[in-house]
């Protein structure tokens, strides 16, 4: 804390005090500035230089321009930042607009569930599956579902075997060529067979 007191005597200036500047050099991320008070050089980052954004610096500020800004920061190395958007007042934020309900609203209605293509009610499948995980036997849970959903189940358990019967077919078939071709010598083909 001594240090910085030091420091902020040194500057001849204090954090929080605002002083008389000129702009002496103007670059593309701030303009530094010669303090009236100290002789001392100090900058002012483009972002603290308005409220509003600023692209080009020079629409704000012109070498030469006499200004007050305020002192908001002294580092360890005696470096002044400061702000000149800091003397100014706030621009004051438009209150929000109230948001819209969504087309279709009205308030304190709720929509009622709709029966899936079965007739069953949403919660009703749900239930069945909530009391099935509680079992700790997966034959219990499987049989439980299928109970919910027979014509679900069934057209899996026909998807499934149906692949199972593919599958084996193909193994088959790619073992008998790889037997086929183990007999005579392989040669490399340009065109690939599916």
């Amino acid at each position: 804390m001594a240090e910085a007191k030091n420091i902020e005597i040194s500057a001849g200036v204090d954090v929080g005090e605002i002083v008389e500047c000129t702009v002496e050099q103007i670059m593309p991320y701030g303009a530094f500035v010669r303090i009236a008070k100290t002789g001392r050089k100090g900058m002012i980052h483009i972002s603290e230089l308005s409220y509003s954004f600023v692209k080009d610096i020079n629409a704000v500020l012109k070498i030469g321009d006499n200004i007050q800004a305020k002192v908001i920061r002294i580092d360890e190395r005696g470096r002044i930042d400061l702000s000149l958007k800091q003397t100014q007042t706030p621009p004051e934020r438009p209150a929000r607009p109230p948001k819209r309900p969504s087309p279709g609203f009205t308030p304190g209605h709720t929509r009622e569930p709709q029966p899936d293509s079965n007739g069953r009610a949403p919660g009703e499948i749900r239930a069945k599956i909530r009391e099935a995980q509680g079992r700790r036997d997966f034959h219990e849970m499987q049989s439980a579902y299928r109970e919910a959903n027979p014509e679900e189940a069934d057209s899996f358990e026909k998807k499934m075997a149906s692949f199972l019967k593919a599958s084996e077919a193909k193994i088959t078939d790619l073992n008998t060529r790889n037997s086929a071709r183990s007999g005579r010598p392989t040669r490399r083909r340009n065109s690939r067979e599916y």
